[in-house]
């Protein structure tokens, strides 16, 4: 498909750009037929009085001749190089200008030449019909290859009729005729600049309730807006209805589908590691004897079987119903702001100093339920296990953001980090919990495709790194700009 095509905006100004210059060039040719026939219809009135006066004028000498008064001879008509003439002929003899002298009549075909007003008829259409009575015109050239163009009337004199015939340079009509037609291209091209301009802003402004839409479904995308505005056009505005109503039942197929996989979590995740959790007491108690004639070892084996199943077939069924068109987008240091304060509440008996580093226009693309249980369950770990410091920093990582949290317990060493993500795994009796915590926000991490990875903190305890998808809060703009 062609660019055009492809666009909008393209196919508006394309169509627009032939229709004006289509419109330009048509205004031209008519005003210049006009012109030309308004500069005619002077030149032709004067020819006309000069012809008019002569046909009064007419007599014969002793000899019989016919004559014409001198004053009929003035100017223009007595420079031979002015092209201005006039002459009368008859059967009885000739009577010429003195422009003419001593070369006589010219020879005035009986017809028009055709040029392009009379072959279109045009006299004819603006009401100018030849009459008896009248001189017509008669488009001829002069000896030396000049056009003329003359007026010429048939008069009765006597017994007899004669031609009386005035002529102008065509140059007498083509002259002024250029002089109006030049500032008339002038003043059209200026024209056709104008409509351009006027052109493109009217497809801009005409396409900017599309640029609009656009940008409403890049900001719902990126999480910033849960439906597009109302208050659109009344063409786009049946359009804006169906796409929010399916918005609307996309969200809350979503929210029906995350109902039915928290519920099967709790359903089956919490009694599966419990029963794990209990299997692994009890062989610890027999030294690995069978339990009611099952090897504990087998049994562990099908559960850890059951456990990897179940997580693998919940990743997929959130995964899809977090797949939707509606994306959250949580602002980081005001989320993890409240999420601090709320730990700084739950453990404020250990008195614990808390350092975070987040910049303001950092933004996840995590639902906030989803966001305050993966981030939740780390800070409560970190409170725990924390002799007196926890930190928290934040920064940008491609398309990803990095969330760092540490503190300053006796941390972990490497051999026990695999522990520590097993569901129900406590590290320490002592401490207070149930061990699902840092699995817990393993999986939901995972499931944004994102990762959680420990290591050592560089302040003495345990560094928690976990990688969330970041969202893009400027998508909307960025689209209407494209657009337009």
């Amino acid at each position: 498909m062609s660019a055009p095509a492809r666009s909008l905006a393209a196919r508006l100004r394309l169509a627009a750009v032939v229709a004006i210059c289509m419109a330009l060039l048509l205004a031209g040719v008519v005003i210049a037929v006009i012109l030309q026939r308004f500069v005619v219809a002077q030149i032709d009135q004067r020819l006309d009085a000069q012809i008019f006066a002569i046909s009064s004028a007419l007599q014969r000498d002793d000899g019989g001749r016919l004559s014409v008064a001198p004053a009929l001879s003035g100017p223009p008509y007595d420079n031979p190089r002015s092209g201005w003439v006039w002459q009368v002929t008859a059967p009885s003899g000739d009577v010429v200008s003195a422009s003419l002298g001593a070369a006589g009549p010219m020879t005035i075909p009986a017809t028009a030449s055709g040029r392009l007003d009379n072959l279109l008829g045009l006299r004819d259409w603006f009401g100018l019909l030849h009459s008896l009575g009248r001189p017509k015109s008669i488009e001829a050239t002069a000896g030396e290859g000049d056009a003329m163009h003359w007026r010429v009337l048939e008069v009765p004199f006597g017994s007899e009729t004669v031609t009386v015939a005035a002529g102008a340079p065509y140059h007498a009509i083509s002259g002024p005729l250029r002089e109006a037609l030049v500032p008339l291209g002038l003043a059209l091209v200026t024209l056709g600049l104008l409509l351009f301009g006027a052109l493109f802003a009217q497809v801009r402004l005409g396409l900017q309730p599309l640029a609009n839409l656009r940008a409403g479904l890049a900001d719902i995308r990126a999480g910033q807006r849960e439906t597009l505005p109302v208050d659109q056009p009344s063409e786009i505005r049946p359009l804006v209805d169906e796409v929010n109503s399916l918005l609307a039942e996309n969200a809350e197929g979503l929210a029906r589908a995350r109902r039915h996989v928290a519920n099967l979590a709790h359903g089956l995740k919490t009694p599966l590691a419990a029963l794990s959790l209990t299997l692994e007491r009890r062989a610890a108690r027999t030294a690995g004897a069978d339990i009611i004639g099952v090897n504990a070892r087998d049994m562990r084996a099908q559960l850890d079987l059951m456990d990897r199943l179940i997580r693998h077939h919940l990743a997929r069924a959130r995964a899809a119903a977090l797949g939707g068109p509606v994306r959250a987008s949580i602002n980081l240091r005001q989320r993890l702001s409240d999420l601090q304060g709320m730990m700084a509440n739950v453990h404020r008996e250990r008195g614990l100093s808390f350092e975070m580093s987040v910049e303001t226009e950092l933004t996840v693309a995590v639902e906030t339920q989803d966001f305050d249980e993966i981030m939740g369950n780390i800070l409560d770990n970190a409170c725990k296990w924390a002799a007196s410091r926890v930190t928290i920093l934040a920064t940008a990582d491609d398309a990803f953001i990095a969330i760092v949290v540490q503190d300053d317990g006796v941390g972990l060493h490497a051999d026990q980090i695999p522990e520590a993500m097993r569901p129900g795994r406590r590290m320490d009796e002592a401490t207070p919990g149930h061990g699902f915590g840092l699995p817990i926000a393993r999986e939901l991490t995972e499931l944004y495709g994102g990762t959680v990875d420990l290591s050592r903190a560089s302040i003495g305890g345990l560094r928690v790194t976990i990688r969330l998808p970041g969202s893009q809060p400027v998508g909307g703009q960025r689209a209407a700009r494209d657009l337009t």
